[in-house]
């Protein structure tokens, strides 16, 4: 009667393991690879770029997916991002490319083939190299099923601010607004340590003095 228990136990576990060993996302490394790279679009504005790359038959869903309108199906591409003293997010995660509209009895999916392209904007906040680490969660479909990897981490490395040359002026001929100004050109300035700066062209006003109150050096 012992004998039978254990065998009955022993067939348990090996079928138990077999089924999770069958429930786990398998394979999934051959479908799709990633790609990460950084756009810059300013001296202080960045893309962090994340790229998606399928084989024939695979597609991801776009970050704007909605499950609700597919009968519950497809999860949305997202991410996390840890924070940072050297930046801030701008907005959310786009969709680096226009995504596929799939409609069928289901209802509407927002998918990629071939590849899927994510961007999230940030605005820099230091003159110093610096990294931005990341996780993300995602879902591959062909036409048989789909496959649910778990989450994955990078990282990118970012490139400091690197501030134009500013030029210290007085009040003469600037129109003041608080700690902000304008001359007659239109150039802006910000007041800053008891004298105004005017500020690199492609820099915001607000930024700027962000920028010089955390330490940035004005150069003059």
């Amino acid at each position: 009667m012992k004998k039978i228990s254990l065998n009955i136990m022993f067939l348990f576990s090996f079928l138990l393991s077999n089924f999770i060993s069958l429930a786990q996302p398998s394979g999934w490394q051959d479908k799709v690879s990633w790609s990460y790279s950084v756009e810059k679009i300013s001296d202080h504005e960045a893309y962090i770029v994340a790229t998606a790359k399928l084989i024939k038959g695979w597609h991801i869903f776009s970050v704007d997916h909605d499950p609700d309108k597919a009968d519950f199906t497809g999860y949305p591409t997202t991410f996390k991002f840890q924070s940072n003293k050297n930046y801030k997010l701008i907005g959310k995660t786009i969709d680096g490319k226009k995504a596929e509209v799939h409609k069928d009895e289901l209802g509407v999916s927002l998918w990629f083939e071939g590849s899927g392209v994510f961007k999230q904007k940030i605005e820099i906040l230091t003159e110093d190299k610096f990294e931005v680490n990341f996780e993300y969660s995602f879902q591959i479909c062909d036409v048989n099923g789909c496959l649910f990897p778990p989450d994955q981490a990078a990282s990118v490395n970012i490139s400091g601010y690197k501030p134009q040359t500013a030029e210290a002026v007085d009040t003469k001929d600037l129109k003041i607004n608080g700690d902000f100004a304008k001359n007659k050109e239109g150039k802006d300035f910000v007041k800053h340590n008891g004298k105004w700066i005017a500020v690199p062209e492609g820099n915001s006003p607000e930024f700027y003095k962000k920028y010089l109150a955390l330490g940035g050096d004005d150069e003059n």
